[in-house]
């Protein structure tokens, strides 16, 4: 598919019921729609050649990007997802920031990989931020964070370091298995809950 249908089927205004159906694609060239308005859209197992710059974009549907590749840097910072966004299986292959976006519903990064620097601070998330199985393998940031349906970290890895400092989470709090520069003890898990505001139960 071609970048002009590419850009084309972004720029469809939203139809409830309707997605645009991109899995798969491969998009060879930048993709650059910093604050448009977005539909649904599928890009579940596409290939993204080039830097994406998604920054303030309102997505106002359902947005899948399951099992997508990023093979350069991308940025989804200040973006607005207004239901359920899916990043599971992505990989992000440089770095990846979404510092800044909200998320109305649930923010699923289940077993994505992360190949540089993660920047998920500043995040509003009103369902639940899941990083099951995630595979941080450059710094992450999830300073200031707010998470208003709680976190589900469950043997997720941090292989270098994870900055939690002013993360809020509000529901409960999971960071069973969770690994922090190759220490997956029981206290890799401790630390870090002892820097997250959790204004609810925790398990460890």
């Amino acid at each position: 598919m071609d970048m002009s249908t590419i850009l084309d089927r972004l720029r469809q205004p939203l139809r409830r019921g309707e997605v645009e159906d991109l899995r798969a694609v491969a998009v060879e060239e930048p993709l650059d729609l910093n604050a448009a308005e977005l539909p649904n859209v599928d890009f579940s197992g596409a290939t993204f050649h080039a830097p994406v710059s998604l920054r303030g974009c309102e997505f106002q549907g359902l947005t899948w990007f399951t099992g997508a590749t990023f093979l350069g840097p991308v940025d989804f910072s200040s973006a607005v997802f207004m239901s359920d966004a899916r990043f599971d299986r992505v990989r992000f292959q440089r770095g990846a920031t979404f510092s800044g976006a909200e998320f109305r519903g649930v923010a699923c990064f289940d077993r994505a990989e992360f190949g540089d620097t993660a920047f998920l601070d500043r995040m509003t998330c009103y369902g639940n931020l899941s990083v099951d199985g995630t595979h941080f393998g450059g710094a992450a940031s999830l300073q200031d964070t707010e998470c208003f349906g709680g976190l589900w970290a469950n043997r997720t890895v941090f292989a270098t370091r994870a900055d939690v400092r002013g993360l809020e989470v509000h529901g409960r709090t999971w960071l069973v298995g969770t690994s922090v520069a190759d220490d997956a003890t029981p206290s890799a898990a401790s630390r870090l809950s002892g820097a997250i505001r959790s204004y609810g139960y925790r398990w460890l």
